[in-house]
């Protein structure tokens, strides 16, 4: 075959309605990178047989797809993945709103991951995101990375992407951060940042069986939400949230428009790792670290909000 670009591949994604049956893609991401693909584990034969060569045999005993996919975030392939993260597809209204709630549960919504180049054409059933990351910087648009667990791929028939009802794209004006003592405070006041991380990850881990290379499942553990963020320091407001262990709700909004927008909102976070930046020649700015807890009082997740708007009528 002849050499190719990388930009001449494709990626197909869906919300398999059975755990492990293939889908057909229901949106095409337009990722700038990638990295998912076939992998193995391998064991060496290592037994002395009177050469100093430590092995001569090597066996295949698990067949797995793994890796990351980065894009633009999109409000309407965010959707699926987003039942791929809370673990659940969404209560859809008639208003093309999706509210999603976190499921308390070790066997989240799986995914359907078509992947295809000139090369190869391959469908990735039972794809389990592990880790999902919002990233907000001055320049450029919102960036999306997901990690992914799955089977091994299969051969698949070759599909023609269809990219002719894209979603929305965010940028970085359209975020409104928001912080409070509690959920009822938000938004308040704009916190004007530099820039914003948030994720959640999964710690996926393959369900293993005897007499298959193939995971007979992929499970989600514990559900770790965390990120930070970088803003200008003229006060020494989350130094002081830091030391004293003091918690707040936070809120992070991004509007495209009226009808399209993506509401995340935390009752409960922590502080840590503030690090001010006080370079000669810098404006003063400072980092720190949250994470989200889980709000016994009022038993809320981690990730009490999380609301898509877009133009999909359901999931």
């Amino acid at each position: 075959m002849a050499y190719y670009v990388g930009r001449r591949g494709a990626l197909g994604i869906a919300r398999e309605t059975s755990r492990g049956v293939a889908v057909a893609p229901a949106y095409w991401v337009t990722y700038n990178s990638i990295s998912f693909d076939d992998k193995v584990v391998g064991v060496d034969s290592e037994g002395a047989f009177g050469n100093i060569a430590d092995s001569y045999e090597n066996y295949v005993v698990k067949k797995y797809g793994e890796g990351e996919i980065e894009f633009d975030l999109d409000d309407k392939a965010l959707g699926v993945i987003l039942s791929g993260v809370a673990g659940v597809a969404p209560t859809s209204t008639g208003s093309y709103t999706h509210t999603y709630t976190l499921s308390n549960t070790n066997n989240h919504q799986s995914l359907s991951l078509y992947v295809r180049d000139p090369n190869v054409a391959k469908m990735f059933r039972l794809s389990m995101i592990d880790k999902f990351t919002i990233k907000i910087e001055p320049e450029g648009l919102v960036k999306c990375t997901v990690s992914f667990r799955s089977v091994g791929g299969q051969d698949w028939q070759l599909l023609t992407p269809d990219y002719t009802a894209l979603g929305n794209k965010f940028i970085h004006p359209m975020l409104r951060f928001g912080m409070g003592a509690n959920l009822a405070a938000l938004p308040g006041t704009p916190i004007n940042l530099k820039n914003l991380e948030f994720s959640v990850s999964k710690n996926i881990e393959d369900f293993q069986d005897l007499g298959t290379a193939t995971p007979s499942d992929i499970l989600n553990k514990q559900l770790v939400v965390e990120g930070n963020f970088e803003i200008g320091m003229t006060d020494n407001t989350y130094r002081d949230y830091m030391l004293a262990g003091t918690n707040r709700a936070i809120e992070i909004l991004l509007t495209y428009d009226a009808t399209h927008s993506l509401q995340i909102r935390c009752p409960k976070v922590r502080f840590a790792n503030w690090e001010p930046n006080k370079g000669l020649n810098d404006i003063v700015s400072e980092k720190i670290e949250f994470k989200a807890l889980y709000d016994v009082t009022n038993t809320l997740n981690p990730i009490s909000t999380l609301v898509l708007n877009n133009a999909v009528a359901s999931y």
